[in-house]
């Protein structure tokens, strides 16, 4: 199984395409969309929805998010324990 580098699906070895540069660096493509999007078009694979380096990026986000969350939350008790401690 070979891996698509613009958008992570895996494919059998034979199928897809090949694209070997000039420096001898093979990248293999499982269509022609992901072939344009990463050669023609220069995209960031990070900011298109259908690719595996999306969803990716957003969990990390999601998570930092949480973790933000849960933090204020846990401030914000402290200084409501606080508050009733002086009282």
């Amino acid at each position: 199984m070979v891996k698509c580098v613009f958008c992570g699906r895996e494919e059998e070895a034979f199928k897809g395409i090949h694209f070997i540069g000039n420096d001898g660096n093979v990248n293999y493509y499982c269509s022609n969309k992901c072939k344009k999007n990463a050669l023609k078009l220069r995209r960031d694979r990070r900011k298109l929805k259908w690719t595996e380096a999306y969803g990716i990026v957003k969990s990390k986000a999601v998570e930092k998010q949480r973790v933000k969350d849960e933090k204020e939350k846990s401030e914000k008790k402290s200084a409501e324990n606080k508050a009733e401690v002086k009282k």
